[in-house]
């Protein structure tokens, strides 16, 4: 395996990268991966961190190999070993690149197929995905629509390192800006001056929550918000996979299904709550 000498890392890329994944709700020492003495290890931890927070922000980009690559000085993230962009851009930046690999539907739902080849099914019952999932080889589902408005799909795929792997994914779409708007929502709701509170109120009937939040900060506050990640990444999807014989069983894919859809909605939940404490301070 290659070696380098360990080093401080530069901060910015490792730094940029730590914030990036905190909008998928992962924490990770970024820093410490890329001080690492070998970079193929260091690789190998930011890829399968690249690809945890790819699968949240909901691309639905299964289809592609995503790979992180610590250059010594930036962290390029790739697909199919071609650079797709860089630490060293904004986030604005980077959320647009990986916009561009992606194919919403009209429910903004990923329209792109996690299996390279295959028919889709769609699932009419619970018996039928039974079925499927017991006696099946590789399939795919459309998506489904779920309670709370969430949607799922499923599919079966097999590889030497796991065997067969059965994996659900929920998604509930929400844009950024979405994201924003409820977050000023719950940082108003909770402003104890109720003269400035309805007069917020008042605002956003016009021009919306989050303007009318940002319009009672400073000047630059619009701007130094754009500057952030999460103006720009959120937390859409949540995937959850089954291996050996429970890649087979029902009942096993029934927790994982309930599992998979309560955390996501966490997940959101929690991701409010975390911006509306960003727009609460110093912006």
């Amino acid at each position: 395996m290659a070696r380098t000498a360990a080093r401080p890392a530069p901060a910015h890329a490792p730094s940029t990268f730590q914030t990036l994944l905190g909008t998928a709700g992962i924490s990770a020492d970024i820093a410490a991966l890329t001080a690492l003495d070998d970079r193929n290890d260091t690789d190998a931890a930011l890829t399968g961190l690249l690809r945890q927070a790819l699968e949240r922000w909901g691309y639905g980009l299964h289809h592609l190999q995503h790979t992180a690559h610590w250059t010594g000085e930036t962290i390029e993230l790739r697909e199919g070993g071609r650079a797709v962009t860089d630490l060293s851009a904004e986030p604005a930046r980077i959320a647009a690149a990986y916009a561009t690999l992606a194919a919403p539907d009209e429910r903004d739902l990923s329209s792109w197929a996690a299996l390279p080849e295959g028919h889709r099914t769609d699932i009419r019952a619970a018996a039928q995905l039974r079925v499927l999932i017991e006696d099946a080889r590789d399939f795919e589902t459309t998506w489904t629509a779920d309670k709370h408005g969430l949607h799922y799909r499923v599919w079966r795929t097999e590889n030497p390192a796991d065997g067969e792997v059965l994996t659900v994914e929920y998604a509930r779409p929400t844009s950024a800006a979405q994201l924003l708007a409820d977050a000023a929502w719950d940082v108003i709701t909770r402003i104890k001056d109720r003269a400035l509170q309805r007069e917020l109120m008042d605002r956003s009937a016009q021009g919306g929550m989050l303007q009318a939040f940002l319009g009672a900060r400073h000047k630059n506050a619009a701007a130094n918000l754009d500057a952030l990640p999460e103006a720009h990444f959120t937390i859409q999807a949540n995937v959850g996979r089954l291996t050996g014989a429970d890649a087979r069983n029902f009942e096993a894919y029934r927790t994982l299904q309930r599992a998979t859809a309560d955390t996501l909605t966490s997940l959101q939940d929690h991701a409010v709550k975390q911006v509306a404490a960003t727009l609460g301070g110093d912006l």
